[in-house]
């Protein structure tokens, strides 16, 4: 096997392995019997009260922050979602975080009594797999867009197969030797 298969083989499953633990992560805070700002109600009204006087427009309230906070807690997974599946199928991770987010909010509705199942957290947290999904095909596209560049030089003879810049060798004209 050739290293860049070697180096391929170990980003997919170096990218699998921090993918199942960020989705055990997501579950294991979203189905937890107790809410993440539990008991840090009073810190957050006077944190956006600090907020608002210097300046921050009034509707970044408690909804705000909680809506945002979702969208902000599934980008990783459409992120690592849409580095994990064929690029082809680069349109399944926002499909895949919607339903781990319905999922969630199912299993909160039906078996977490203490926390509330809203449609507004499987919007905000698909709007998140969306845009992690957006820059994962951004990143690859920059990726492959390199990857074709040290190709190109491979073939042209600018670069050695393992992709690494040849040393050019100059020679002096007067005696024929390197002149490096």
């Amino acid at each position: 096997m050739s290293r860049a298969t070697h180096a391929g083989a170990f980003r997919v499953r170096f990218v699998s392995i921090l993918t199942t633990v960020y989705i055990v992560f997501v579950l294991a805070v979203t189905l937890n019997p107790k809410t993440v700002d539990n008991g840090l109600g009073v810190y957050i009204d006077k944190a956006l009260n600090q907020l608002h006087v210097h300046g921050v427009p009034a509707f970044v309230d408690y909804n705000f922050l909680e809506f945002t906070s979702n969208i902000a807690f599934f980008v990783p997974v459409g992120f690592l979602l849409g580095l994990l599946v064929p690029f082809r199928a680069w349109w399944l991770p926002p499909f895949l975080g919607a339903g781990l987010s319905a999922a969630v909010e199912t299993c909160q509705k039906l078996f977490l009594p203490g926390r509330v199942a809203s449609l507004q957290d499987v919007l905000a947290n698909t709007a998140g797999a969306v845009i992690g999904t957006i820059v994962a095909v951004i990143v690859r596209v920059v990726i492959l867009h390199r990857d074709t560049l040290v190709i190109r030089d491979v073939l042209e003879g600018r670069r050695a197969e393992d992709g690494l810049p040849t040393r050019r060798v100059t020679l002096d004209p007067r005696t024929g030797r390197s002149a490096g």
